[in-house]
């Protein structure tokens, strides 16, 4: 009996030991089939149908973006008001007409007081002549109509149709300015789009890269645990961190899709274009230390649109200045007119068929505050000269500074790279001392979290000294010199 009851115990435990052991595989082997991955691949977005270079993508932006297309329609403005200022140097002609409807015909009474006339003793032969003088002599019918061809060519104005033609010529190469520094602007958001979406590319595959570690690490701590080399926490551990990897890789994604969207928009194209540039920095940009900023800051002052506006709308206002001044200026013209009528009447053959001649004007009061606007005139100029000064020191200060952030990036970029090389060891280290259990499952988390830090920022600074050169560049009005750097 003793004995029977020591082998029922013994079943008990048996049983007991191995339901907890088939439990506990059973649940491994659940956690590992939720939580593996799809096989990850290299990052795509849709089909790409077609790889366009940053060369390409500004020559498909200068045909396409309504924003250029804007300011090019602004310089036909400009031109045809130009020459509208110039027809003003051609005579006025017009044709005018007119129907009167008089209340009553013109006539002229030669004897105003007709009852004198039977008192004069005179012969018959004279009374009737008399007679005769003392009825109305018509004139004009009661229904005029008339017409005249009309000419006026101002001689002189004062000069204002001469400053009226060289404002509208300065407003021509004002339009054009505004077109150069439109293009600038765009091809600066251009870079920082293009390489944006690269830039997204390439950290996405950084996270798929981080991630697939990170699964492979968690397989490693299953497997650990079985042999029951580490507890259960470093496990968890290692799941916490794949799980969070899989969150950034999420949001890589989401973020590249918004970059592409936007990549699309300044394209203006429903095609899968895709850029090709890969995004590093070439040699020459490596170098650009060769060319001191004293060149661009120079290049800049020299051919920069904003500044060219404000010289123009400096010379422009001196011309108003000008034409203010005109006002005070006799005027002297030619006018003439050839008159059509019909020759039916008295009046109509006195009225002679055409007559010229010269006038002139000189105004002496008006309500016009001509004097007020002159000095206004004088001192938009000066207010002009004063904006000139201070944005040429406020460009050479955007050149410098953009010139140092180029610099300062390009540093940077050739100072992680011991960094990148120094994580890449340590988390070898750090994964090979897990698997013989003298590091923790958090240690190894840090050194690959470690590594993908150093990776994103190397890609980041990549991206600024790339988009600081695309600036640099534009600003000193050298974008073929993006493209040599870039190579």
């Amino acid at each position: 009996m003793k004995n029977f009851f020591v082998f029922f115990i013994f079943c008990i435990v048996f049983i007991n030991v191995f339901a907890d052991s088939f439990t506990q595989e059973t649940q491994e082997k659940k956690e590992t089939k939720e939580t593996k991955p799809k096989e990850i691949k290299p990052s795509t977005i849709a089909l790409v149908d077609e790889a366009i270079t940053i060369k390409q993508a500004w020559e498909r932006v200068l045909q396409h973006h309504d924003g250029i297309k804007s300011e090019e329609i602004g310089i036909q403005r400009a031109q045809k008001l130009s020459t509208a200022t110039k027809l003003s140097f051609l005579p006025s002609i017009d044709l005018s007409a007119f129907y009167v409807h008089l209340a009553k015909p013109i006539e002229l009474d030669l004897i105003q007081d007709k009852s004198l006339i039977p008192q004069i003793p005179t012969l018959p032969p004279i009374n009737s002549f008399l007679q005769t003088l003392a009825s109305p002599i018509p004139l004009s019918k009661q229904d005029i109509v008339m017409g005249a061809l009309n000419i006026v060519y101002p001689l002189y104005t004062g000069g204002a149709r001469i400053y009226a033609s060289k404002i509208a010529a300065l407003e021509i190469k004002d339009a054009n300015e505004a077109l150069r520094l439109k293009k600038l602007a765009t091809f600066e958001e251009l870079v920082r789009i293009y390489y944006g979406v690269v830039l997204h590319q390439e950290v996405l595959h950084v996270l798929e890269n981080i991630q697939n570690g990170h699964y492979q690490h968690y397989q490693n701590a299953i497997k650990l645990q079985k042999a029951g080399q580490i507890a259960r926490i470093e496990v968890l551990s290692a799941q916490v961190a794949y799980d969070r990897a899989k969150n950034k890789t999420a949001e890589a994604k989401n973020s590249l899709e918004i970059a592409y969207l936007a990549f699309q928009t300044i394209l203006s194209s429903k095609d899968n274009l895709f850029p090709s540039s890969p995004l590093n920095l070439g040699d020459k940009t490596l170098h650009i230390t060769d060319f001191g900023a004293d060149f661009f800051v120079n290049e800049t002052l020299q051919t920069y649109p904003a500044l060219k506006t404000l010289e123009n709308k400096t010379l422009s206002a001196n011309e108003v200045k000008k034409l203010q001044m005109s006002k005070f200026l006799p005027k002297v013209g030619l006018f003439g007119s050839y008159v059509m009528k019909d020759k039916d009447s008295i009046l109509n053959k006195m009225i002679p068929d055409w007559y010229v001649g010269i006038g002139a004007s000189l105004p002496i009061i008006t309500p016009e505050g001509r004097i007020q606007k002159y000095q206004a005139a004088k001192l938009a100029q000066l207010q002009l000269e004063a904006l000139k000064s201070q944005a040429r020191k406020e460009l050479e200060l955007l050149t410098r500074k953009t010139y140092k952030q180029v610099v300062s990036a390009i540093q940077e970029y050739e100072s992680l790279d011991s960094s990148i090389e120094l994580a890449r060891e340590n988390l070898k280290l750090q994964e090979e001392a897990f698997k013989q259990g003298v590091a923790t499952s958090a240690q190894v988390v840090d050194a690959r979290n470690a590594l993908l830090a150093v990776l994103i920022e190397q890609k980041s600074v990549t991206y600024k000294a790339i988009t600081s050169l695309a600036d640099l560049m534009a600003l000193s009005n050298h974008l073929d010199m993006f493209y040599d750097y870039q190579h």
